[in-house]
């Protein structure tokens, strides 16, 4: 469950209104409101209020679980494009809610499509460049909703680099070894899980996002405008900070020089902080 799903059903619990949850934690009923609809996050101190308020801790509060759960859909549509080499994955998906990038040991690029109200070879517009080096793929959803789970699997000894462009809710990657893995486009939620390895950068505008990382290993570069971005790391994480853009700033971060692993923030009137959980 997401952090403001979490938020919502202990509102819920507690029989509080968003008014009266905003006057006990002295901010906006309209900051709630973003909350809960996953178009903004609270910093570390109204976190820290929502925890106490809800008797329970930081970590139930902001965490999810830790493996990568494919989502259960009334409709279901797979298809498989045999590959026998390395290649580069240019992928590009519109109005598809959730992406998830898994691990595929067998020699093909395994799509699932996952959809709630329509069946997805009849909602959906699938597109594919299968060249020797480089493999293009569109998928594009025809309806209006984004109530549409892509679950997309991976052989990864024939990974070179991962483009994505995308305006989904939510980026899933688990077990992966990636050397480079871009995303381009709105994003709320990055969730890294499973030992992934690697390279991961986030190229958005004006939209907070909420980073999740079961082990930090290897980069994630967050590049955004006027926005927040919340990085959850395990505690004792080891990790260096690189500061880049104009006005940006770093919270909470503990700088490690010359650590293996690496945040980096650049962008503009932007704020990264970093929790350890």
């Amino acid at each position: 469950m997401l952090f403001n799903d979490k938020l919502k059903q202990l509102r819920g619990e507690y029989n509080l209104t968003q008014e009266e949850l905003a006057e006990k934690l002295d901010v906006s009923r309209q900051a709630i409101t973003k909350w809960e609809s996953g178009e903004g996050v609270p910093d570390v101190e109204n976190l820290k209020q929502l925890a106490i308020l809800f008797n329970t801790t930081l970590d139930d509060l902001i965490m999810e679980d830790k493996k990568v759960k494919v989502p259960e859909k009334q409709y279901r549509y797979t298809e498989k494009i045999e590959i026998d080499h390395t290649k580069h994955f240019d992928f590009k998906f519109i109005k598809i809610g959730e992406i998830n990038i898994l691990p595929n040991e067998e020699e093909n690029v395994k799509i699932e499509i996952l959809s709630d109200t329509a069946k997805p070879e009849e909602s959906l517009k699938i597109k594919t460049d299968n060249r020797y080096d480089r493999m293009d793929l569109e998928i594009k959803n025809k309806q209006a909703a984004m109530n549409v789970a892509l679950n997309l699997y991976l052989p990864e000894k024939y990974i070179d680099e991962i483009e994505i462009n995308s305006g989904s809710r939510a980026l899933n990657i688990a077990g992966l070894d990636i050397k480079k893995l871009e995303y381009d486009g709105d994003l709320k939620y990055l969730n890294v899980k499973d030992h992934t390895v690697g390279r991961i950068i986030l190229n958005t505008t004006k939209c907070d996002i909420e980073a999740n990382y079961d082990e930090l290993n290897g980069i994630l570069e967050v590049n955004t405008v006027n926005s927040t971005a919340r990085v959850m790391v395990p505690k004792g994480t080891i990790y260096q900070t690189i500061l880049k853009g104009i006005k940006n700033q770093f919270v909470d971060a503990v700088n490690t020089e010359n650590a293996p692993n690496t945040i980096e923030l650049n962008g503009i009137g932007s704020k990264l902080v970093v929790i350890e959980k």
